[in-house]
C-alpha cells in the first residue's frame, strides 16, 4: 500500500467522520429545539394555572372560613338546643306513663277485676318472654366470649 493510498484512506474516514459528526449535531440541534418548545407549552400552562389559582383561590378560601364560622356557630349553639330537646323527650315520656296509668285505671273501674286480672297475665307473659329474651342473649354473649377465648 502507497502513502497515497493511505492518505486517500485516512482523507475518507475523516469525511465519513465529519459526516457522522454533523448529523449528531443536527440531531442535537432537533432534540433541543424539542425540548425548547416543550418546555415553552410547560411554562404556558403552569401560567394559565397559576392565573386560575389567583382567580379562584381567594373567593374558595373566603366561602371555607364563612363555612367554618358557621359550623363552629352551631356546635355552639348545638348542645343548650339537646338538652332542651331531652328535657321535653322525658316530659313526654312521664306523661305518656301517667296517661297508661290513668288508662289503667279507668279500665279498672269500667271493666272490673276480671279484666285487672287478665291484663295483669298479659304482662306478665310479656314480661317473661323479655326476661328470657334477655336471659338467652346474655347466654349467646357469654358463650361467645368463652368460646372466643
Amino acid at each position: 500500500m502507497t502513502a497515497e493510498q493511505l492518505n486517500m484512506i485516512l482523507a475518507g474516514a475523516a469525511v465519513v467522520a465529519l459526516v457522522v459528526l454533523a448529523l449528531a449535531a443536527l440531531l442535537a440541534v432537533l432534540s433541543l429545539r424539542r425540548v425548547t418548545r416543550d418546555v415553552s407549552s410547560l411554562t404556558r400552562s403552569l401560567d394559565q394555572v397559576a392565573a386560575a389559582l389567583n382567580e379562584e383561590l381567594p373567593p374558595t378560601l373566603k366561602d371555607l372560613r364563612a363555612t367554618s364560622a358557621n359550623l363552629a356557630r352551631l356546635s355552639e349553639e348545638a348542645p343548650p338546643r339537646v338538652e332542651r330537646l331531652d328535657l321535653l323527650l322525658d316530659e313526654a315520656d312521664a306523661t305518656i306513663k301517667s296517661l297508661r296509668a290513668t288508662v289503667e285505671e279507668a279500665e279498672n273501674i269500667v271493666r272490673g277485676p276480671a279484666a285487672a286480672v287478665d291484663r295483669a297475665k298479659r304482662m306478665a307473659g310479656s314480661a317473661s318472654r323479655t326476661l328470657a329474651s334477655g336471659a338467652d342473649r346474655i347466654r349467646r354473649g357469654v358463650e361467645d366470649r368463652m368460646g372466643g377465648s
